[in-house]
């Protein structure tokens, strides 16, 4: 095998880490993304099919990672050099382990959205002061949260409608209490707003409680 055909079947492994890896983090990043930019509907939800798969993802990358670790660590200490091989040419082999560093961190990034995108602060909507407006609570119960980016697109799909003025998602209860103006917007709309990014819910309180 010359050069360029190994440097080449080299980087197979390092794609195939980066695509399942966005395999992985699709589910729970996609529909936050969509939230953000203002889209919803079957965009969004559509890309919580792929969460039933997350774990089979996880493995794949794992396994097109440590065989990349393998193609250009491992094999090239083990076998002889030969003239026109890949380790044979530090040029090709040094772009090579930068490329693979590279791919690894992107990955770990990947993988890791999906748990650590909690820690940034969602803006809730403000009530204008000295307005007293009609709020009311609800706690809705939420399917499908599994990490905390979907805790983070559930609250965001909330807040993001009119007269909403707060939504504290529970992810291990799976809940979501929502505080909103009951002129406004609807419990419907609610449970609506969260179905479309892909969480679908229903009112577990039918009493209200007056604010």
């Amino acid at each position: 095998m010359n050069s360029k055909s190994e440097q080449k079947s080299s980087k197979k492994p390092l794609l195939l880490a980066v695509l399942t890896a966005l395999g992985a983090s699709l589910c729970c990043v996609g529909p936050l993304l969509l939230v953000f930019l203002g889209v919803g509907g079957a965009w969004a939800g559509s890309l919580s099919f792929f969460e039933p798969w997350r774990p089979l993802f996880i493995g794949l990358t794992l396994i097109f990672l440590g065989y990349a670790f393998y193609r250009i660590y491992g094999r090239s200490k083990q076998e002889t050099c030969e003239p026109g091989s890949l380790c044979a040419n530090p040029k090709s082999n040094r772009f090579n382990k930068i490329a693979l560093w590279f791919a690894t961190i992107l990955v770990i990034i990947l993988l890791g959205i999906p748990y650590l995108v909690s820690g940034f602060a969602l803006d809730s909507p403000v009530s204008e002061p000295g307005i007293l407006k009609p709020n009311k609570s609800l706690v809705l119960a939420v399917d499908g949260m599994t990490c905390s980016s979907c805790a983070v697109t559930v609250s965001k799909s909330l807040t993001n409608l009119e007269g909403v003025t707060d939504a504290a998602v529970d992810l291990e209860r799976g809940t979501a209490t929502v505080t909103f103006d009951s002129t406004r917007v609807t419990a419907e709309r609610l449970t609506d707003a969260t179905t479309k990014v892909g969480f679908p819910s229903e009112k577990l309180n039918n009493k209200p409680e007056g604010k």
